[in-house]
């Protein structure tokens, strides 16, 4: 089935995270025809959206991204700026070529505080393998982050939160 309106595509896309068991939150937005929160590994906390910008006709973007830990956020800001800089460098280069893009959110010091992924197409490949295969490339360049930042400062003290109770807000990581 060829799918040419946000109609269809939201109704395909939620077909298929269903089929998945993916736990799947409409999100109101009014620059969005649809927006779902799900969660991506199946499961687990972390959290992917699943776009289609009204400004954008077309376009399904996949979003997900991380808040970095406050203890390398502070590791960052007593590095050298050089230093800091040559360490995000390295991230550029081997993301250069990654099919996800990022985005580093940096405070006026020039620290990193959030990395956002996406991952962008549109609906001539809407299909459900390019999809998930869009989640799954976002989800590794999320990896790939919480891994560098964990061997370059060693690894966050994580909050531990009561089973069955998720994180109020907690859309991303």
């Amino acid at each position: 089935m060829e799918i040419t309106t946000p109609e269809q595509a939201r109704d395909a896309i939620k077909k298929w995270l269903n089929e998945n068991r993916h736990h799947v939150n409409e999100t109101k937005d009014e620059n969005a025809n649809f927006h779902f929160e799900i969660d991506y590994p199946i499961g687990s906390q972390k959290r992917q959206r699943i776009i289609q910008p009204k400004e954008y006709p077309g376009l399904i973007v996949l979003l997900n991204g991380v808040s970095l830990a406050p203890e390398h956020m502070e590791k960052l800001k007593k590095m050298k700026e050089e230093k800091r800089e040559g360490f995000y460098s390295e991230i550029r280069r081997d993301l250069i070529f990654a099919d996800s893009s990022y985005d580093m959110d940096m405070d006026e010091e020039g620290v990193a505080k959030q990395i956002q992924f996406s991952y962008e197409f549109y609906f001539d490949v809407l299909t459900k393998t390019n999809l998930f295969k869009g989640l799954l490339l976002n989800h590794r360049t999320l990896l790939y982050i919480v891994t560098k930042f964990n061997e370059k400062f060693g690894v966050p003290v994580m909050q531990t939160v009561p089973k069955g109770q998720g994180i109020a807000g907690t859309t991303m990581q």
